[in-house]
């Protein structure tokens, strides 16, 4: 009878309906590998049974045979040493009786009871004696020969009886023979018994050795059947775990020597599997990341390079500004125009050398700081966006913040981490966006706060959020900030972390341990120990005056040099200008080459300031100790192979004027004290 199963009750359906879907998972799950760990337990158990039954084998097979073998065996040599006994004792008591037959006199009293004990002691049998563990086919001669052995003894005592009594020699040859007749029965009895003990102990022995034999050869299948199962689970290993692992070592070792296009081939859906398909998913991120850091790097080294180029219109523009204010004839609109210019070139000045400071690669270098000059620099690098995005930005920098000990452009990145995660966050949200730092002194720590009025950081992305390349900015972000802000605080002994706000914007606090306090009786600065001074924020207009000093100006940029050399001149120096270190060094070379202040450019064509500086100090190593210098980029005086320049001869471009002129006078000033000492 068939059914259309579409006619079937709504129960029957989903009966139906359940027993497909299990059939279902059943196939799937038959489809899907067996786990890695499952396959090297199965295999270790089995192994372990492999192990476990061969000795529980031989132990139950052979253990048989061998108490087969020992059953009985010393019940039945305990009766036979028994009955031994008993019958030497007899058969000594027959002697003695014998003799006192035999003899023509009257035994003496103390000779029968000499054979009664005889008898006595054969009579009776050991102690602790049992037929029960005695095989069966043996219990029967044991008993006729104990059974002869007792007739032996009530025919001895007899005997005995009748000796005692006088004249009873009549029949003594019939009794004796009669005895001899028992004796000779019960002897016979044991040999028989004997001789049925021992087969009964051989064929027990041959049972052994069949069995041992059986052991070997099934010892021998058994070894044969592991040894052939010894091939498929070295195939499985190296298939599952061999193979992957090598691949998965010899990519490791390619990522290890830069190689980051390193892959390797994901063999299964099992642990090592998905270790694979992580391993390539981490060389991908890797890749793109290195692809980014390396845009980044470029970025830096182009930055670096315009800086130069950057700075020295800059200086060219302020320096114009500085000239054309001085002039006492400019008409106050004009020298309104001239202060804006000044100013704008200033902070253009400033964010680029913030820019260069954050991009450049530097050694690590701890000293003490102070976290709100931090704190304030870090929001010079990013304060263009605030108004680009409508941030209001408010907070407390504590007047009274003690100094820490760490690196001040280490710990300005990452303020500027926590400012940019910020501004991209707020970015996120509609206006009123608001931005809070704030910094505080608490015991022996001090704490920054950075704090927004976003959305807050995601709850599946707080317990990853300071791994490297996790990141909720998607291609845009590296995912590297806080990874490396943290370590950066951690490397200070501090701290970078989240403080749980829900329902709030994100709030990150970097906190570092404060600074030992400094000894007043500690020096300022000593001769071993040169401090690069700090660049004052108000320059003090010099006491002295350049009158009478010849300064020599080098630098490839005109529109640089002749400010400068305006400048000086007005304050009464003489000066004169070369556009590179070649010219400088046949101008001083020719008449008058003496020059009491040389300032050079360290970056121009032929012969830059430092090669000009590693000359005069081969050629005319006065004249090298004269050499003030001008950079748009420090950083190369880092470069291998430059000679060294000292830090605090170096001007930063664009320098302003009265600071150049402040400068030089303090160089002068410090060369003159340094005669006057070795004076």
């Amino acid at each position: 009878m068939q059914t259309d199963s579409g006619r079937l009750p709504a129960a029957g359906r989903r009966v139906v309906r359940r027993v497909t879907d299990r059939v279902a998972r059943v196939a799937r799950a038959a489809r899907e590998p067996v786990s890695l760990r499952a396959t090297l337990l199965l295999m270790t158990l089995a192994a372990g049974a492999y192990a476990g039954v061969l000795p529980l084998y031989l132990f139950v097979r052979a253990r048989a045979a061998a108490l087969a073998l020992g059953k009985g065996t010393a019940a039945i040599v305990a009766l036979q040493d028994d009955l031994a006994r008993r019958n030497s004792g007899l058969h000594h008591a027959a002697s003695l009786v014998r003799q006192l037959v035999e003899s023509p006199t009257r035994p003496a009293p103390g000779a029968l009871d000499t054979i009664r004990l005889f008898i006595a002691a054969a009579s009776a049998p050991a102690a602790g004696r049992s037929y029960a563990a005695v095989p069966a086919a043996l219990r029967v001669p044991l008993g006729r020969s104990e059974e002869a052995v007792s007739r032996v003894a009530s025919a001895l005592a007899e005997d005995v009886a009748l000796l005692e009594r006088a004249g009873a020699r009549t029949g003594a040859a019939r009794r004796i023979r009669a005895l001899d007749s028992l004796t000779q029965i019960a002897d016979q009895q044991m040999l028989a018994a004997g001789q049925q003990a021992r087969r009964d102990l051989v064929d027990r022995q041959q049972a052994l050795q069949l069995a041992a034999g059986e052991v070997l050869r099934d010892a021998i299948f058994w070894l044969a059947l592991g040894a052939l199962g010894v091939a498929p689970a070295v195939y499985l290993v190296r298939r599952r775990v061999w193979r992957p692992l090598a691949e998965l070592e010899a990519g490791l070792a390619r990522v290890a020597e830069g190689d980051l296009t390193a892959g390797v081939p994901v063999r299964g859906s099992d642990e090592l599997g998905r270790l694979a398909q992580h391993f390539n998913e981490m060389t991908r991120v890797l890749r793109d990341r290195a692809e980014e850091q390396g845009r980044f790097a470029a970025a830096g080294e182009l930055l670096a390079g315009v800086a130069h180029e950057v700075n020295n219109p800059l200086m060219a523009i302020a320096a114009h500004a500085e000239n054309s204010i001085a002039d006492s004839a400019l008409a106050e609109p004009q020298r309104a125009e001239m202060l804006q210019i000044l100013r704008q070139a200033r902070r253009a000045a400033k964010l680029l050398r913030g820019l260069l400071r954050f991009v450049r690669v530097t050694e690590r270098e701890v000293t003490r700081v102070n976290l709100n000059d931090v704190v304030r620099g870090a929001m010079d690098l990013v304060s263009y966006r605030f108004a680009l995005d409508e941030i209001a930005v408010g907070g407390r920098l504590d007047p009274g913040l003690v100094a820490v000990e760490g690196d001040a452009i280490k710990l300005e990145q990452v303020i500027v981490n926590l400012l940019s995660n910020a501004i991209d966050a707020l970015r996120a949200i509609k206006p009123p966006r608001e931005l809070t730092v704030d910094t505080w002194c608490q015991g022996a720590r001090v704490s920054v706060a950075v704090e927004d009025n976003a959305h807050g950081v995601p709850a599946d992305m707080v317990p990853r959020l300071f791994r490297p390349f996790a990141t909720t900015k998607a291609r845009r972000g590296t995912g590297l900030g806080l990874y490396i802000s943290r370590q950066i605080a951690r490397e200070a002994d501090g701290d970078l972390a989240l403080e749980s706000r829900p329902g709030k914007g994100a709030r990150f606090v970097v906190w570092l341990p404060a600074a030992p306090a400094e000894t007043s009786s500690a020096p300022a600065a000593t001769a071993t120990a040169p401090t690069a001074a700090p660049e004052p924020v108000a320059v003090p207009r010099p006491v002295a005056s350049l009158a009478g000093l010849h300064v020599l100006i080098v630098d490839d940029e005109e529109a640089v040099r002749r400010p400068m050399a305006k400048f000086l001149s007005r304050r009464g120096a003489r000066v004169d200008e070369a556009q590179d270190g070649a010219e400088a060094l046949a101008r001083l070379a020719g008449a008058g080459g003496e020059a009491d202040v040389i300032v050079a450019d360290l970056r121009m064509p032929r012969m830059g300031g430092v090669e000009l500086f590693a000359t005069l100090e081969d050629t005319r190593p006065a004249l090298a100790s004269r050499v003030l210098f001008l950079s748009g980029d420090i950083s190369q005086l880092a470069e291998p192979g430059n000679t060294p320049v000292p830090r605090e001869r170096v001007l930063v471009k664009p320098v302003e004027l009265a600071e150049l002129e402040r400068r030089i006078l303090e160089f002068m000033r410090g060369r003159e004290d340094e005669g006057a000492g070795g004076a």
